[in-house]
Formats: structure tokens, sequence, C-alpha cells
């Protein structure tokens, strides 16, 4: 796979130019509009998911499943997280940008509870991408370093949970598939961390 063959932050420039491309090929061939707009939100929240699944997931996939793929993911976990963080902001840019162009009804549609959830998880964001570097780890202490980390990143599954279920809502079929997708990432998460039967001293 080509992609695997990135590494480090050249990852997340590339990762960050195809959205950016995408998004300016699609806008300028369907125009600009709320109607693309939203659907440009739609498509960067569709990205940032996955990419916040592959970061999310990297450890416990790489225990099950020991691959070229997840030995790649798993190293290059940082850069993908901080792609992530990449499509999240430019997610954020077109909400700005629709708030700001095409207020109604888009403003009226969102509760004042997404606001505040959806703030404080690009405050999440915002802190974790800040603080993957080596030096912010050993500036921060690594207990500290990793609580910000994990209580971060269980926000952010939430966030992405919540969405889901409101858009499962308004369009069940297409966006199950989504909802399912996000539910089955923390059992996934956690499978890392369950204690196996020998653990507890079973007979193998």
């Amino acid at each position: 796979m080509k992609v695997m063959k990135l590494q480090g932050w050249n990852i997340t420039t590339w990762v960050a130019g195809m959205i950016l491309l995408m998004l300016t090929i699609f806008f300028f061939l369907s125009g600009w509009s709320a109607e693309t707009i939203k659907a440009g939100i739609d498509y960067t929240g569709r990205s940032s998911l996955f990419l916040f699944s592959i970061a999310f997931t990297a450890s416990s996939v790489y225990s099950l499943w020991k691959t070229p793929f997840t030995t790649w993911t798993l190293r290059n976990r940082r850069y993908i997280g901080l792609s992530f963080a990449a499509s999240h902001f430019i997610h954020l840019s077109l909400i700005v940008l629709i708030s700001f162009l095409f207020p109604e009804p888009f403003l009226e549609d969102q509760s004042m509870g997404q606001w505040i959830f959806g703030g404080l998880g690009y405050i999440f964001v915002f802190l974790m991408a800040l603080t993957s570097t080596d030096r912010a780890q050993q500036w921060m202490g690594m207990k500290h370093w990793k609580r910000l980390h994990l209580i971060g990143s269980h926000w952010l599954w939430t966030v992405f949970l919540l969405t889901y279920v409101e858009h499962t809502r308004e369009d069940p079929k297409f966006y199950i598939p989504f909802l399912v997708y996000t539910l089955a990432l923390l059992p996934l998460r956690l499978i890392k961390h369950t204690p196996t039967k020998a653990a507890h001293g079973a007979a193998p």
C-alpha cells in the first residue's frame, strides 16, 4: 500500500492536503451555497471519524492482529491523530463559515448543548494536538499526559456517538452504519485492557 510508505509528519501533510483538495474540487463543481457547505461539513465529519477511529484503536488492533498495516498505524498513531485534528479543524472552519454566511436555519437547528459539548471537544482536540510531542510529554509528565489524552479521546468518542445518534434519527438507513461503527470503537479499544482468564489464574 502506497499510504504505508508515508511516515511521520508526511502523513498529516498528505491527509490535510487531500481533504482540502477534495473540498476545493467539490465546491468548484457544486457551487458555494448553504447546502454544499453542509455537505462539506458532513464529509469532513466522516473523515474525522475515520482518522479518529484509527488513532483511538491502534494499540488494541495491533494487539489482536499484527500485520504490516497495524504495525504502521501503531508506529504513526501520533501523526494519524494529528491528521484527525487537521480534518476536524477544517470541519470547524466550515461550521464557522456557514454560521456567518448562511446562519439560518443552520444556527436555529443547533442546540446550546451541541455547542457546549462540541466546543469542549474542540478544546480537547487542540490540547491533545498541542501536546503530541515528546517534549510535551516530558514537560507534563507521563501521568498527566496520559490522563489528558485518555479523557480527551473518550470525550471525543462520546461526541461522535451522540452526533450519529442524532443523525440516525433524521436518516436511519444512511447513518445506522456510522452509528454502529462508532459504537464498536469503544469495546475494540478496551479489548487490550481486558484481563485474560490466565491472568485470573484460570486453567489455560
